[in-house]
C-alpha cells in the first residue's frame, strides 16, 4: 500500500541554493517540453512523446551549461509530468499551464539514492546530502519517490511516497445499519442521513476582513521596495493560515466519518463546474447588478471554494480505501432534495431558498438537507444491490418503502395521463 508523508525541511544556505537550482532547471525543462508539444500540434506534426523529449536532454545540457551536475532523473520527471498533463487534456481535463517562478515550486526525485537518517534527523536525495528534516511521524517501508517543494511563504517541504508494509483492510459487507448518506452543502459542510449537521467554519469568510486590510496595505507600498515585499509576505501568510485551517478541519471530519461508518454514500458532484468562474457582463446603467444572475454565481463560486468540496471528497475516498470502508457514489443529476424520503413523491417547485418543505402527498415535513442525505443513502443502497450483488441486503428488502412510494407515484401519474 502506498502512503504519503510530508515533512518540513530546513536546508542550509548551500543546500537551499542547490534546491533552487533544481527548481529552475525543472521549470525550464517543463516549459520547453510543453512549448514543443504545442508547436508540433499547431504545425500538424506528430507530437513527440516523453521518451523522445528525454533523449534531447544531453543536447539541452550542452546549450545550458548551468544544468550540468543536476539530477537527470528529476529533469526526466518534469518532462513526464508534461506528457501526462498534455494527454489528460484530450480526455477532458484542462490544458496544462506554463510554470511560473513566482508560484510555489517543486521537483521530484525518482532516483533510488534516497535515505533517511532517523537518529540524525536528516534526508539525503540525489546531489544533496544530509538535509535537516523534522520527522514528526515514523514510517516503515520502501521509499519510492521524494518531492521537494517550496510554498509561496518560503517554507520547504519533503513529500515522501512510501510503499508501506501494511496491507489494505478488506472491504466489509454493505448493510443498512452501518451505512450513512452524506449531502454536501455550503451552509453546512455535510449533513448526514442520521440527522447530524456538520458546521462549515467558513475560514476564508471569517478572515476576509483581515485579508482585505493586508492586501490594501500591500497595494499602497512602492513596488519593488522592501516594505512592499514585507506587506506581500503578510498576505501570503494569511492565505497559508486559511489553507492550513481548512485542511486540518477536513482531515479531522473525514477521519471521524470513515471511522464511524462502514459504507459511505455521496453524490458525484461536478465541483469544477459548480465553482467555475463566470465573467459578469457590464451592468446596465442605473442598475447595481449584472444581467442573468452572473454576479450571484461569482459569489457562489467563492463560497464553494471556501468549503473545499474536492479536498473533502478526496480525503474520504483515500481514507476509506485504507480502512476498508465502502464508498458508493450516486449520479450527480439525481433529484435527492426534491424527492420525499417518506413516500417518494417529487416536489418540482422546490427552490434553493426553501430550506424546509412539506410533502403535498403524505404531509411529511422535511429539512431539505436531511431529506437529501436520507435519499442519497437509499439510492446508494439500491444501486449497490442492483449493480453489485443482484440480491437483497441482509435482513432488508431491496425495495425500500421510499422506493415503493416512488413507484406508486409513477403509476398514479401514468394512469392520470
Amino acid at each position: 500500500m502506498l502512503k504519503g508523508y510530508k515533512y518540513r525541511i530546513y536546508p542550509t544556505s548551500a543546500q537551499r541554493e542547490r534546491i533552487e537550482h533544481h527548481f529552475g532547471a525543472c521549470r525550464q525543462v517543463y516549459n520547453m517540453a510543453l512549448e514543443i508539444k504545442i508547436a508540433s500540434y499547431k504545425a500538424g506534426l506528430k507530437t513527440p512523446s516523453a521518451f523522445d523529449l528525454c533523449k534531447q536532454l544531453p543536447e539541452l545540457k550542452e546549450s545550458f551549461e548551468w544544468m550540468k551536475g543536476l539530477d537527470s532523473q528529476a529533469l526526466q520527471a518534469a518532462i513526464k509530468k508534461v506528457d501526462v498533463s498534455y494527454s489528460k487534456f484530450f480526455k477532458g481535463a484542462g490544458f496544462p499551464k506554463f510554470a511560473n517562478k513566482h508560484d510555489g515550486q517543486s521537483y521530484q526525485c525518482p532516483h533510488e539514492v534516497k535515505r533517511i537518517d532517523w537518529e540524525a534527523q536528516t534526508l539525503t536525495i540525489p546531489k544533496i546530502k544530509n538535509i535537516p528534516i523534522v520527522l514528526s511521524r515514523k514510517f516503515e517501508g520502501n521509499i519510492k519517490t521524494v518531492t521537494i517543494s517550496r510554498d509561496p511563504s518560503g517554507k520547504y517541504y519533503a513529500s515522501i511516497l512510501v510503499e508501506a508494509l501494511v496491507e489494505k483492510k478488506a472491504k466489509q459487507p454493505v448493510t443498512l445499519e452501518t451505512s450513512v448518506g452524506i449531502d454536501l452543502g455550503i451552509k453546512h459542510l455535510a449533513t448526514l442521513s442520521t440527522g447530524e449537521k456538520i458546521e462549515n467554519p467558513r475560514f476564508l469568510k471569517n478572515s476576509s476582513d483581515r485579508l482585505t486590510v493586508l492586501q490594501r496595505r500591500a497595494s499602497r507600498k512602492k513596488k519593488g521596495s522592501e516594505n512592499s515585499k514585507k506587506a506581500k509576505y503578510k498576505v501570503v501568510l494569511c492565505h497559508e493560515k486559511i489553507r492550513n485551517q481548512r485542511k486540518d478541519y477536513l482531515h479531522k471530519i473525514s477521519f471521524r466519518i470513515v471511522c464511524e461508518s462502514q459504507t459511505i454514500m455521496m453524490e458525484d458532484l461536478n465541483v469544477k463546474g459548480m465553482s467555475s468562474r463566470v465573467k459578469p457582463k457590464k451592468a446596465k446603467q442605473g442598475t447595481g447588478y449584472a444581467p442573468n444572475g452572473q454576479a450571484a454565481k461569482s459569489g457562489l463560486n467563492k463560497s464553494i471554494r471556501d468549503v473545499g468540496f474536492s479536498m473533502y471528497k478526496t480525503m474520504i475516498e483515500y481514507k476509506a480505501d485504507w480502512y476498508g470502508v465502502n464508498v458508493i457514489k450516486i449520479g450527480r443529476f439525481t433529484p435527492s432534495s426534491k424527492v420525499c424520503s417518506n413516500c417518494g413523491a417529487i416536489n418540482d417547485t422546490l427552490t434553493l431558498a426553501d430550506r424546509e418543505w412539506a410533502c403535498a402527498d403524505c404531509g411529511a415535513l422535511h429539512d431539505r438537507d436531511v431529506n437529501a442525505a436520507i435519499n442519497i443513502k437509499r439510492i446508494g443502497l439500491e444501486q449497490y444491490c442492483k449493480n453489485k450483488t443482484g440480491k437483497p441486503l441482509p435482513e432488508e428488502p431491496v425495495e425500500s418503502s421510499a422506493l415503493a412510494g416512488a413507484m406508486k407515484q409513477e403509476i398514479r401519474l401514468s394512469q392520470e395521463g
